[in-house]
């Protein structure tokens, strides 16, 4: 090794240096490599880890069946809490998803009236059904007249009856 063709020889310092360096490019090509191909997965070889549920100090782990209670019991306090704003706050108004369209708003609906329209609309009907009726009993004079009121005369108001006294004529002959 001493020869002059003889390659030169590092110091102790220099090859430490050099396989730190080789060692340091070594961990950041597995590091690309890690974040290039996330689908290789990590691979341990020792698990020194303990079970995070089953160790002593672990918080106790409920049942299904409480599980499935506890949820219950949470969705009916959220319909309850709902249901209370709802109640306290009537100005939200109400989502629908009804699909169904308003009978009194669609475009063929017909016009609606006010109150007065629909009273003064019922006394114009009254007084033509009136007219009506008078027309056709001046036109048709063979139908008669039909007359609900008793037909019986007066007893006392006959022209044949005789003449009552008055209480002044009954009084002044006694």
């Amino acid at each position: 090794f001493d020869r002059p063709s003889a390659p030169q020889q590092e110091s102790v310092e220099d090859t430490d240096y050099r396989e730190a360096v080789l060692a340091d490019a070594a961990s950041l090509k597995k590091l690309a490599i890690d974040y290039l191909h996330p689908e290789v997965g990590v691979v341990s070889i020792v698990s020194t880890a303990r079970c995070y549920f089953d160790r002593p100090s672990a918080p106790q782990q409920e049942t299904i069946e409480d599980a499935e209670y506890r949820q219950a019991v949470l969705a009916d306090a959220t319909s309850l809490k709902k249901l209370a704003v709802d109640y306290l706050h009537p100005e939200v108004g109400v989502v629908s998803f009804a699909t169904a369209r308003c009978y009194f708003d669609r475009p063929s609906a017909p016009q609606q009236e006010s109150v007065e329209d629909t009273d003064y609309r019922e006394a114009v009907l009254a007084d033509a059904a009136s007219l009506k009726k008078l027309a056709i009993d001046y036109l048709h004079p063979e139908v008669g007249v039909v007359s609900i009121v008793s037909t019986a005369r007066c007893y006392f108001d006959r022209p044949s009856a005789p003449q009552q006294e008055t209480i002044e004529d009954a009084e002044y002959r006694q």
